[in-house]
């Protein structure tokens, strides 16, 4: 059966020139091999894989939520704190 969308596969490193001579495809974006439409799917089938979402083109990249920017800015806020207090205790200590 030729493929009527891409098949993402779950190719090991050491099966990955096998795979590849087979027709199968690198998308770097998503860093997984798959089966181009129109390809064959049959020699693929060892490697199919239902867990990942179909490689259709390019990948978003995942932006962060205010909330966690939020959280993260008090974390740095909170480190540089403890920084400061320290730096200043040793400046103290000095005179």
């Amino acid at each position: 059966m030729d493929a009527s969308s891409n098949i993402n596969l779950k190719v090991p490193f050491s099966e990955k020139d096998q795979a590849k001579s087979l027709g199968a495809r690198w998308n770097a974006e998503l860093k997984l091999w798959y089966v181009p439409i129109g390809v064959e799917s049959a020699p693929f089938a060892k490697w199919f894989s239902d867990a990942l979402p179909v490689a259709t083109g390019t990948a978003k990249p995942k932006q962060p939520s205010v909330v966690q920017e939020q959280s993260r800015d008090e974390d740095v806020d909170a480190i540089n704190a403890r920084f400061r207090d320290a730096y200043e205790l040793r400046e103290l200590d000095v005179e």
